[in-house]
């Protein structure tokens, strides 16, 4: 090739490249889906679900990707929902845990919520129940022989060594208050911020037996499956890192949090009073024990908790207690 050959050649090169379009610039990254998650909650929307609303709020859910949907109900149902993994992650107390493994559901509690067992069974002052063994010859309601109140009242009964032929047990429904303020039963079993806050707001005087005081079980937390965990490690760290912040927010900024529910459950503002009365007696519930962290269940609760129950009638096998808590996402969590 002459040397004009090659200058005509490479000056159409030039040309071509110098007119040929500008690169695009980069698409942005798209923003990824959040997981939708449905969490199942208690009976009905409350204050004590606090922390959630606080979450959601605050957006700690959106923060690790996760669109959160509150579901209400019977703990009991969603146990078996969340053992067929038609469910991921419920809020359920250690007992049902262990109920749950006793019959094969392959569940893992994963996170505490409440630091001490809520039920108590409590009376008006003049009833002179003062101790478990006064509960001899009386009439004491409960919801029904299910649930965390069941329970309690087993674990009562097995700690306290008090004849349950002795005591007359009746189903009131959830009617504790009423029940007692009527005289309908000289007591009952109930979350000690619900039956004995609304008597004592009413000007009763109200002595409570603290089932937790005679027997520690474990209470209401996170509960998820083995599939979540193996499958979606990352997901249940997210979780447990968004629920401790709500309840870290909660307790640190309380006026704000019974705010933020006011708005979630609006029709709590029309007993502005009870509802905060409950709010703040839920607080020391989700309080850690002094040296103790924020969401880390005790792992010497667990194995008494499940002799417990075998003895009592409760489940019908043995369970190890190994496998059924865990304190692994809660450490990752690391929220103080």
């Amino acid at each position: 090739m002459s040397r004009l050959s090659f200058l005509v050649v490479l000056s159409i090169t030039v040309l071509v490249v110098g007119c040929a379009a500008p690169a695009s610039p980069a698409a942005p990254a798209a923003t990824p889906t959040p997981t939708a998650v449905k969490l199942g909650l208690g009976y009905i929307p409350s204050v004590q679900f606090a922390p959630f609303y606080v979450a959601i709020d605050k957006g700690y859910f959106a923060r690790e990707g996760i669109n959160v949907e509150l579901e209400h109900g019977f703990e009991t149902d969603f146990l078996k929902l969340l053992g067929t993994n038609e469910r991921q992650f419920i809020i359920a107390s250690g007992e049902q845990t262990i109920i749950g493994r006793s019959q094969g559901l392959p569940v893992t509690y994963g996170m505490a919520w409440y630091h001490r067992f809520p039920v108590v069974v409590f009376a008006p002052a003049d009833k002179g129940i003062v101790t478990p063994q006064d509960l001899a010859g009386k009439r004491v309601g409960i919801p029904g022989l299910f649930g965390a109140s069941y329970v309690a009242w087993k674990a009562l009964v097995f700690a306290a060594g008090v004849p349950e032929d002795r005591v007359t047990l009746e189903s009131i429904g959830f009617t504790q208050a009423a029940a007692v303020s009527e005289g309908l039963v000289d007591a009952a079993l109930d979350y000690t911020v619900n039956g004995p806050v609304q008597l004592r707001l009413a000007g009763r005087e109200v002595i409570e037996i603290a089932v937790d005081d005679y027997m520690a079980i474990p209470s209401n937390g996170l509960v998820t499956n083995e599939a979540t965990i193996a499958a979606q490690p990352q997901l249940v760290e997210g979780m447990v890192r968004a629920i401790l912040s709500g309840i870290r927010h909660t307790l640190d900024h309380p006026d704000e949090a019974f705010a933020i529910s006011l708005k979630f459950v609006p029709e709590a503002a029309q007993q502005e009073a009870v509802n905060r009365a409950i709010f703040d007696a839920s607080l020391a519930l989700w309080q850690p024990p002094e040296g103790g962290r924020l969401g880390f269940t005790d792992p010497a609760i667990w194995p008494p908790t499940a002799e417990f129950m075998l003895q009592a009638g409760l489940i019908d096998r043995s369970v190890t207690t190994d496998g059924i808590w865990t304190n692994r996402f809660v450490e990752a969590a690391n929220v103080p």
